[in-house]
């Protein structure tokens, strides 16, 4: 568990998994994810079984994400790995996905600055990365607040998507 000034970044429960599901269900929130489309329950329920698992084998993963003053779970944030990524499959990504109704407030920037230096500092990375579809300037923002920097432009060809990366380590 990570606490920030306005977050608790923590391990997923049980009841967690409603409250995702409906974030996933909003066309807007998963417009620039990939599949770029809402997801339905049972989606969701195995993603969130999918962050458990992650943690279990790689010992960081993404947390669930409540908000210290309410309570209220916003959304997830943490660091994950995809082995699809042809540029380095032992990668370790910063990622991010918040309820519609806590955007605007800095809570991604909060969340994946914690995210970030759990894992170069806690974990002892060398670099965290970050990758999103190019249109998404929100996240493109986030990435840049809290460190990282411009690393290029491809198509991640084992999704068929063209993204833009960014880099702890880049020098673009």
């Amino acid at each position: 568990m990570i606490e920030t000034e306005r977050l608790i970044l923590r391990e997923w429960r049980p009841a967690d998994v409603d409250a995702y599901a409906r974030i996933c269900a909003d066309p807007e929130v998963m417009r620039f994810m990939w599949p770029a489309r809402p997801a339905t329950p049972a989606e969701a329920a195995y993603g969130v079984e999918l962050m458990r698992e992650h943690w279990l084998r790689w010992g960081f993963g993404h947390w669930a994400v409540e908000e210290r003053q309410s309570g209220r779970f916003v959304g997830r944030t943490g660091v994950k790995r995809h082995p699809d990524w042809e540029l380095d499959p032992e990668n370790t990504e910063v990622g991010w996905l918040y309820d519609r109704r806590a955007w605007g407030r800095g809570y991604a920037t909060e969340g994946a600055r914690a995210a970030v230096r759990f894992m170069l500092e806690e974990i002892g990375r060398p670099e965290v990365i970050s990758i999103a579809h190019p249109d998404n300037a929100a996240s493109r923002r986030v990435m840049e607040k809290v460190g990282l920097s411009y690393a290029g432009a491809r198509h991640w060809t084992a999704r068929n998507i063209d993204v833009v990366w960014y880099s702890t380590s880049a020098t673009a």
